[in-house]
């Protein structure tokens, strides 16, 4: 095979508890709930001559990413060596999303790569390569359930902590419904700020376990849309991580400007923030609204819930 192009979508966190103190990386992880997106991370792997491995990674504007290769890297690595292949690449990775906001980019890029190399070397099967990704990503303090929310898909609901396909636990359904995705360009978070420092873990976690005991309660289908919203909004507020200056500072921006069916929720955990609609059966249309915040300097991004 000459080629392989890889696309995996990004993840939005609405609420979450932390479980990271197993030895085990695969047992560490998240429950939670959130939302899997349509834009996210294109992966192409191909054939080199050159003796070691390229890997580019080209940013939402276009720019080379020249950090954070370390992450592609330590995958691509740990594949050669769970597989014995001895072949170099070249690896293109195109980042759709603004990286350290909250768009889960480096659970999508690790997902894409692992997938791709799996399809190019015709190597693992689906599970194996998750947990690979998962394992990685625990590895650089990044996300703790982005894998196994994308492993499920749609809106899920993270209810057991780990890797996909075992030990974690996750369920999701089909939104296909349209989203804005507004970020403060020069107010980037990086999760292990958070997850790693032991007040922030447990005002977090006690916020996050309670919502999702509650949101456990019942079906998890279309029909849990407006408990989901009111669980986020709760989860914000309990966790302090609304009282963050910057994260008040872009809500109250976007909730002056947004109309009556946006439903407006932080992203965990960027300075960033998701608008979905508040009646699925309602029109819903960003377009005025993505208009008013690039004129306000934001960053804007379109795009549609899986």
């Amino acid at each position: 095979m000459s080629e392989v192009t890889v696309h995996v979508g990004g993840h939005v966190t609405l609420l979450f508890s932390i479980h990271s103190n197993s030895l085990l990386s695969r047992n560490q992880g998240s429950k939670g709930a959130g939302f899997c997106l349509e834009d996210g991370v294109e992966v192409s792997i191909k054939r080199t001559d050159n003796e070691t491995d390229k890997i580019s990674v080209t940013t939402i504007d276009g720019s080379t990413l020249d950090g954070g290769l370390k992450l592609y890297s330590d995958l691509i690595e740990s594949f050669r060596e769970l597989f014995q292949i001895n072949e170099r690449i070249d690896v293109n990775v195109r980042l759709e999303l603004p990286i350290s906001q909250g768009f889960g980019m480096s659970a999508a890029g690790l997902l894409a790569t692992s997938l791709c190399l799996g399809e190019f070397f015709d190597r693992g099967d689906e599970g194996q390569l998750a947990r690979l990704a998962h394992r990685i990503e625990r590895q650089i303090s990044g996300g703790l359930g982005d894998i196994l929310g994308l492993w499920a898909g749609g809106c899920e609901l993270r209810t057991k902590p780990g890797s996909p396909p075992s030990p974690g636990v996750a369920q999701g359904f089909s939104v296909g419904c349209k989203a804005l995705l507004v970020w403060d360009p020069d107010g980037m978070k990086h999760t292990s700020g958070y997850i790693d420092d032991p007040s922030w873990k447990k005002k977090i976690t006690l916020a996050g376990e309670a919502s999702v005991n509650r949101l456990m309660q019942n079906s998890w289908d279309i029909g849990v849309w407006d408990i989901l919203l009111q669980e986020a909004d709760k989860f914000a507020l309990e966790s302090g991580l609304l009282e963050e200056k910057t994260r008040a500072d872009l809500l109250d921006v976007v909730l002056t400007n947004a109309t009556t069916n946006m439903s407006c929720h932080l992203c965990m955990l960027g300075t960033s923030l998701i608008v979905v609609p508040r009646d699925l059966s309602q029109d819903f249309d960003t377009d005025e609204l993505a208009s008013k915040l690039r004129k306000l300097g934001l960053g804007v991004r379109e795009t549609t819930l899986q």
